[in-house]
């Protein structure tokens, strides 16, 4: 509970000498010594974080050949989805599902489950042919 006194109030505590002593100190605040301000600056300096200085760089190191090409195939997530892409062609050309079936028989293509079907000749018939001159 805070207490408030006018001066010249009729209850006699402005004729108190330490009410007299704080009102004093409330018209001139005290201030701090050179000293003081110094110290408490330097205890703020040593609590800022300090920014570190990067060492000095030399020529860079050469990359390695497979960091090279990584980095010329996109990096990781170009190489994962060139593995991927891959990956599928592998799959589709050697198992063959149903549905590619279906849709080369459509382009005129027949072929049964059976036989595989072949929709890349091999390079081995241009090689038995004989060429005349």
């Amino acid at each position: 509970m805070k207490m408030t006194h006018e001066q010249g109030s009729l209850d006699g505590l402005a004729d108190d000498p330490v009410d007299a002593l704080l009102q004093a100190a409330r018209r001139t605040p005290p201030a701090p010594s050179d000293d003081f301000m110094a110290r408490v600056l330097d205890d703020a300096l040593a609590m800022q974080p300090q920014t570190a200085v990067p060492p000095a760089r030399g020529p860079a190191p050469p990359r390695r050949l497979l960091a090279r090409a990584l980095a010329a195939l996109g990096g990781g997530l170009g190489v994962a989805g060139l593995g991927s892409a891959a990956m599928a062609g592998l799959v589709i050309g050697y198992v063959q599902p149903d549905p590619l079936l279906m849709l080369t028989d459509r382009f005129g293509v027949t072929a049964d489950a059976a036989s595989p079907l072949e929709l890349l000749p091999g390079f081995d018939t241009l090689l038995t042919e004989d060429i005349a001159q």
